[in-house]
């Protein structure tokens, strides 16, 4: 699973070091796949073999006529780089992809569960505002999915008052 933020910059040779933990997650595989968010965030989506597989089955699904499929094979094909770690675990993104997210020297690597965003560190400051600006909106969401969830054992190490 793709966690936490890593705050890191372009080297000289606008290479940058993928996090070590995400390298991980990507289970020995040597490809990083990056595209316009999905969402619309101006920022980067990103991660392995894994994702793009899950991008495939969820295009295999899709009506092939469906607008929503063309706009879904768009941004996740189309749009999308294919890069190779190297020894080190660096990865250089293309200058276009860099400029879609408003990517200078400095970028955050942001962990988001099956696959992870690369931001540009005012805009994804931005963004983690707004969320935060929402928690109390969603609150009640979090606890209902939790109760859901514990109700039927599907939470791992909880038990429920019941049992």
């Amino acid at each position: 699973m793709f966690v936490s933020t890593y705050e890191t910059s372009l080297d000289t040779k606008g290479r940058v070091s993928v996090p070590a933990p995400f390298r991980h997650e990507l289970g020995g595989g040597t490809r990083v796949y990056l595209y316009p968010a999905l969402d619309g965030s101006p920022c980067l989506e990103g991660g392995g073999e894994k994702l793009m597989l899950e991008n495939q089955k969820t295009l295999m699904r899709m009506s092939p006529n469906s607008m929503a499929r063309k706009v879904f094979l768009n941004r996740t094909v189309s749009k999308a780089v294919e890069l190779k770690l190297d020894d080190t675990g660096r990865i250089k993104i293309p200058e276009k992809h860099l400029g879609l997210a408003g990517i200078g020297k400095e970028l955050i690597f942001v962990g988001a569960s099956d696959r992870f965003y690369v931001w540009e560190p005012e805009r994804y400051a931005a963004y983690d505002a707004e969320m935060e600006s929402h928690l109390g909106d969603v609150q009640g969401d979090f606890e209902g999915s939790f109760n859901a969830q514990l109700a039927t054992g599907g939470i791992r190490g909880i038990v429920g008052e019941s049992e």
